[in-house]
């Protein structure tokens, strides 16, 4: 299976608490996602779901990635890829959409850097907690950033192998 994980587009520069959070995306942040969307068509990534966290930035990115695919992806809402989500309930979900060739995540940070570098470090402790999972990763992935980890094993735990990790300048210059 392959995933890819993507960060929300830019919102608003104030300051605010995620768990109350309802930014949107900025014009700006709209534009820069539909051009990433656009580099994903044309990379010809094929996505038969997407996963997004129920914070209106992301639910907005996920929208219009699908509507770049005519509305023809599954969206699957998850409160656990908000920044203080359980990470470990994540990768249940994924485990189960197992026989899927692609999934696409969509949240924030840091639950998507620390995602990564959890996942590509082949940990396979199956008792971990959520509180193992280091996020102090020093993997950043930028807003509208991209990534693609081929997910070599599903037990005991999520484990792959990452294949690029690229920024918005790199993949806006792909259209």
């Amino acid at each position: 299976m392959e995933l890819y994980i993507l960060r929300h587009g830019e919102t608003s520069k104030k300051l605010y608490n995620f768990v109350d959070s309802n930014h949107s995306l900025t014009f700006s942040g709209k534009s820069e996602i539909e051009k990433i969307g656009k580099s994903i068509k044309k990379l010809k990534i094929k996505i038969d779901l997407i996963l997004t966290s129920t914070i209106s930035s992301s639910l907005e990115t996920a929208d219009i990635i699908n509507n770049l695919f005519s509305k023809k992806i599954k969206i699957l809402k998850c409160k656990d890829l908000q920044p203080e989500g359980n990470i470990l309930n994540v990768y249940k979900i994924i485990s189960e959409f197992n026989q899927m060739s692609s999934i696409l995540i969509v949240g924030h940070e840091p639950c998507l850097s620390t995602m990564i570098s959890d996942i590509i470090s082949n940990s396979s402790n199956k008792n971990k907690t959520n509180n193992d999972i280091k996020s102090n990763s020093n993997i950043i992935l930028k807003k509208a950033g991209l990534s693609k980890i081929r997910i070599t094993s599903t037990v005991p735990t999520l484990q792959g192998e990452l294949r690029w990790l690229l920024t918005p300048r790199v993949l806006k210059s792909i259209i």
